[in-house]
C-alpha cells in the first residue's frame, strides 16, 4: 500500500458525517466515564462485599471498554474533519495506526468474550447451584479471572500489530475522507477471527438466557430480587453482543467478497454498536442496584424519582444500612 504525502482533497473543506457523534456520544461518553470511575472504585475498594465474579469481570472489561473510547476519540473522531487530515497522515511512519488497529481488535474480543464469560456464570449459578463447578466458578479470585479473560483478546492484538503489515491513513474517494487503511487479505483474517468469536459467544449466550428465562419464570421476583440487577445488566450486555456480532457479519462478509468501498462505508457506523458496549455496563448498575446509585450519587440519589418510583420499606432499609446487605431494585425497572 503506497503511502500518499498529499492526499486528494476532499470535496467539502468542512463536514461533520457523524453528527450524532458530538451531539450524544461524546457528551454522553464523559459524563459516562466518571459513573464508571466511581463505580470501578467502589468495587475495588469493596471488594470483599461485591466478590461476585459478575462484579470481577466488570471490572476486566472496564479495561477495554475505557480504551476503546479514548483512543476512538483519537484516531477516528479526527476523520470528520478535513483540518486534522495532515495529523492523521502525519502518523503514519509511526507505531500509532497499527497499535489503534490492534487495540480495536483487542477491545472488540475482550467485550465478547466478557459478555460470554457473565452469560455461562449466571445460567450455572441459577440451573446448577449445587454444582461444584458452578460454585468454583463464582468464588475465582481477581487474577484467575484475568487470567480467563485477557489472554485471547491480548493475543489478537499482539497478532495484529507484530504480525501484520502497518496499516496507514490514506484519503479514500468512495467516502470522501481519511481513514485508515489495510492490507485485504489481513482485514479478512480479523473478521475472521472476531465474527467466530461473536457468533460463537452469540450462540453461547443465547443457549445461557434461554436456561435462564426458563427458571425465572417459575420463581417468583422475590426469590431472585437480590440478583436481579445483575441479571438484567448481564442481558442487555448480551443483546448489545447480537447487535455487535451482526456488524461483524457484514463487515466479514463485505472482505470476503473484496468490497472494500462498501466495507469502508460500512465502518463508519461502527461506533453505534462499539459504544453501545463500551458504556452499558455503568448505566445499566446504576438503573438497577440501589446499593451502587447510593455509592455513585450518595443518599439523595434514592429520593430521586428518576430512579425510583416509590420509596418502599426494604428500600429506605437499604440505605439506612450503610449499604452492607444486599441490592433492592424497583421491579418496575425490569
Amino acid at each position: 500500500i503506497s503511502v500518499p504525502t498529499n492526499p486528494q482533497a476532499p470535496r467539502r473543506m468542512e463536514m461533520i458525517l457523524r453528527p450524532q457523534i458530538y451531539f450524544f456520544f461524546i457528551p454522553l461518553t464523559a459524563v459516562t466515564l466518571i459513573f464508571y470511575a466511581k463505580i470501578l472504585y467502589v468495587l475495588t475498594k469493596r471488594r470483599n462485599e461485591y466478590n461476585s465474579i459478575f462484579y470481577k469481570l466488570i471490572r476486566t472489561q472496564s479495561v477495554f471498554d475505557i480504551s476503546y473510547v479514548l483512543l476512538f476519540m483519537v484516531y477516528d473522531v479526527p476523520q470528520d474533519w478535513p483540518a486534522l487530515y495532515p495529523f492523521l497522515i502525519g502518523m503514519n511512519p509511526t507505531i500509532w495506526p497499527q497499535v489503534f488497529y490492534g487495540q480495536v481488535y483487542a477491545c472488540c474480543n475482550g467485550q465478547i468474550l466478557g459478555v460470554t464469560l457473565n452469560s455461562v456464570s449466571r445460567m450455572l449459578l441459577l440451573c446448577y447451584p449445587g454444582w461444584r463447578a458452578a460454585k468454583t466458578f463464582d468464588s475465582l479470585s481477581f487474577p484467575l479471572v484475568m487470567l480467563l479473560h485477557y489472554p485471547f483478546p491480548f493475543a489478537v492484538g499482539l497478532y495484529i500489530y507484530f504480525g501484520q503489515l502497518p496499516s496507514i491513513f490514506k484519503y479514500i474517494e468512495a467516502v470522501d475522507k481519511v481513514t485508515r487503511v489495510t492490507g485485504f487479505e489481513f482485514v479478512q483474517i480479523n473478521s475472521d477471527i472476531t465474527a467466530a468469536a461473536a457468533v460463537a459467544g452469540a450462540i453461547v449466550s443465547s443457549y445461557c438466557y434461554i436456561r435462564v428465562l426458563l427458571v425465572l419464570r417459575t420463581r417468583p421476583f422475590r426469590s431472585w430480587k437480590k440478583e436481579a440487577s445483575m441479571y438484567i445488566t448481564s442481558f442487555i450486555l448480551f443483546i448489545s453482543l447480537c447487535a455487535m456480532t451482526v456488524y461483524y457479519f457484514f463487515n466479514w462478509f463485505y472482505s470476503i467478497t473484496n468490497v472494500p468501498d462498501a466495507m469502508y462505508a460500512w465502518r463508519t457506523n461502527y461506533h453505534w454498536y462499539s459504544f453501545t458496549m463500551s458504556l452499558l455496563n455503568p448505566w445499566c448498575l446504576i438503573l438497577t442496584s440501589l446499593k451502587l446509585r447510593v455509592a455513585v450519587f450518595g443518599k439523595f440519589a434514592s429520593k430521586i424519582g428518576f430512579f425510583v418510583r416509590s420509596t418502599t420499606a426494604d428500600q429506605t432499609i437499604e440505605v439506612k444500612r450503610s449499604r452492607k446487605e444486599t441490592t433492592t431494585i424497583n421491579p418496575s425497572v425490569i
